[in-house]
């Protein structure tokens, strides 16, 4: 059986999840308790935004398996493409 790590607030993080937190300082409960904004992908994986700065937002993707990915300090011209390549509507 897969050990699974999981955020300060309990939600559980994917192996992938939990190497691309390694790198990028991101709360992640803050962001799904918090979003700005909050899109559903093609595959129906939930995506939560949260504006960082001006032009800087952190971004939460969450499945049925948990959260799958994280990416911080995007900026809006980088989420307009993610919009489009990934059908987030």
């Amino acid at each position: 059986m897969e050990e699974y790590k999981h955020t300060p607030g309990g939600r559980r993080l994917t192996k992938h999840a939990t190497r691309r937190l390694a790198d990028r300082p991101v709360d992640v409960d803050d962001v799904i308790d918090n979003f700005s904004q909050r899109f559903v992908q093609d595959d129906g994986a939930q995506v939560f935004v949260k504006q960082r700065r001006t032009n800087g937002y952190d971004i939460v993707i969450v499945d049925d398996e948990g959260i799958v990915t994280v990416l911080a300090d995007v900026s809006k011209r980088e989420i307009r493409n993610l919009v489009r390549n990934y059908g987030w509507r």
